[in-house]
């Protein structure tokens, strides 16, 4: 896109709007900064801190509105395909039963009993040895070059962090010398570091609460009623010690650590309260620390009452609402055919997503057997068809992506509930390769001529130059993440957001900033895809 091409595109509709001087053309359309833009570099360097660093030769001297992303903007924004490392951490014994040889119903329960049957020594040697042997026999090349994930979702409880140290007070109390020597917070740590070196974000899960959000083993103990919302002490010791203490310790200085979650699958509540305290203590808290980290919440099998929390209070900057997604547990999914589920994803996977950015952060293609024995045709064929119908809904309503449940088995491959298998299979559609987009500007420019020419006579004044900042921003925008391992802008509500307060920070606020909204948004919907 030249200059001239770019005075042309303005001079459109010159009757209803006066022409903005050269010096007022945003500076990503000159010539220099389209230059800028095409030379941003990805280097690895051996000093983690600047690691994947971006260069950018006009971030220091340009407005915010006119930066180009850095690396750490894309880990925290990007779309994401990802999965799981189920019971990597948090122990589940349906996906690894190696600590459960004494039997439990949960970790807390299987290391007691662990710790009663061979003593602190020998407890802390075996879950030592579990993290690493799951962490060291994760194929790295494979999540990245074959599957091409984005993000690995990472499952911990609260008696992980800095192996152990904000246990007392908690159920896990008696078990704190364990985990201080088993160390699970330096493994997770080397994980977080090893993932760097791919281009793999981590999300970092707190599954598992003080007194547990639910009633599942998947919490670390099995708390029924599940009580953490009701304690105000445990609240304060996440909201004032555990979640400080991992967001700068590991979420502030790691650019590929994506965002920091807080709950995981919290009960449906009719008038959640004392949930919703939680989150916005939590986001606060964690806000007060690194603005811009994202903080995850649970919909709490309810995603329109935690959306419209989340506009309500003006948090979608960085509070993101994750959402499960299984079609193989209730009575009514079970009453189906195979077809029926999948032929109604459409209208049940229904986020409102023009209220707050959503994540999938589970999903599976396991349906129940009493489905499969009311369901007659090719159980391959439909496997494959129903993941990836959920794939392709979730780009729609899922703005900041999915994590499959779960990437590893201690035995076999996990069928329906494996990742590996169901990529291979492509069932699970595989993130698509490349090096980046080019954009078409001359489209740009036709896309711009449209909505000049659709509000000719329409009125008498317009800003149609706002359209034209916005397109090109979004475009631009659109290009910069994909020259990262060919990556698409997620949590688009968030990143919208952040891009239409700068632009009124440079350009100045206006009753026709409609214009500008309408185009960031069709520079998305033309450009942010596969």
């Amino acid at each position: 896109m030249t200059i001239g091409n770019i005075k042309k595109l303005f001079k459109s509709n010159s009757q209803s709007e006066p022409e903005p001087e050269p010096e007022q053309l945003p500076p990503h359309m000159s010539v220099q900064n389209q230059r800028a833009l095409n030379q941003v570099v990805f280097s690895v360097t051996e000093d983690d801190s600047t690691l994947l660093e971006v260069t950018d030769p006009a971030a220091s001297t340009t407005p915010a509105f006119n930066t180009i992303p850095n690396v750490k903007d894309i880990f925290r924004w990007r779309y994401n395909y990802g999965v799981n490392l189920g019971s990597c951490f948090l122990l589940e014994s349906w996906i690894y039963s190696d600590l459960f040889e004494k039997g439990g119903a949960s970790e807390l329960d299987a290391i007691n009993r662990n710790l009663t049957a061979f003593g602190v020594d020998v407890t802390a040697q075996k879950l030592s040895s579990h993290y690493t042997n799951y962490i060291s026999t994760l194929d790295w090349n494979w999540l990245k070059n074959n599957a091409n994930i984005t993000a690995l979702r990472v499952p911990i409880g609260y008696w992980h962090v800095n192996n152990g140290q904000f246990v007392d007070g908690t159920p896990f109390a008696p078990l704190k010398s364990v985990y201080q020597k088993a160390a699970p917070w330096d493994k997770l740590k080397n994980l977080i570091y090893v993932a760097k070196q791919y281009g793999i974000g981590i999300l970092v899960d707190v599954h598992g609460l003080p007194g547990g959000a639910n009633s599942s083993d998947a919490s670390g103990s099995i708390n029924n009623p599940p009580t953490f919302f009701k304690n105000p002490t445990y609240i304060s010791k996440m909201v004032n010690q555990i979640l400080p203490f991992i967001a700068r310790d590991v979420c502030i200085n790691n650019i590929n650590v994506i965002g920091l979650q807080i709950v995981n699958e919290a009960d449906t509540n009719n008038t959640p309260v004392n949930e919703h305290n939680y989150y916005l203590r939590s986001a606060k808290a964690i806000g007060a620390i690194d603005p811009q980290l994202p903080v995850v919440i649970s919909d709490g099998w309810w995603p329109e009452q935690q959306g419209t929390w989340v506009q309500q209070n003006n948090l979608v900057s960085t509070v993101v609402v994750d959402a499960h997604i299984y079609r193989c547990f209730s009575s009514s999914d079970k009453s189906k055919t195979a077809q029926q589920i999948i032929s109604s994803l459409n209208s049940t996977v229904n986020y409102p997503s023009k209220s707050a950015d959503f994540l999938t952060g589970e999903f599976s293609c396991v349906l129940d057997e009493q489905t499969w024995n009311r369901t007659s045709g090719n159980r391959a064929d439909l496997i494959k068809q129903f993941g990836q119908t959920q794939v392709a809904i979730f780009s729609q309503v899922s703005s900041w992506g999915w994590f499959f449940w779960t990437l590893k088995f201690q035995i076999g491959n996990g069928g329906e509930w494996g990742f590996v298998p169901q990529v291979s299979k492509n069932n699970i559609p595989r993130r698509p390769q490349g090096s980046g987009i080019t954009i078409d500007w001359g489209k740009v420019q036709r896309i711009y001529q449209d909505h000049i020419n659709y509000w000719k006579g329409k009125g008498s004044y317009f800003e149609h130059w706002r359209f034209a900042d916005a397109i090109y921003k979004a475009a631009s925008d659109v290009q910069t993440f994909s020259q990262y391992g060919n990556s698409r802008i997620g949590r688009t509500l968030s990143w919208t957001k952040l891009r239409r307060g700068q632009y009124i920070a440079l350009k100045g606020d206006s009753s026709y900033m409609w214009e500008w909204d309408q185009g960031y948004q069709k520079g998305l919907d033309e450009f942010n895809k596969y």
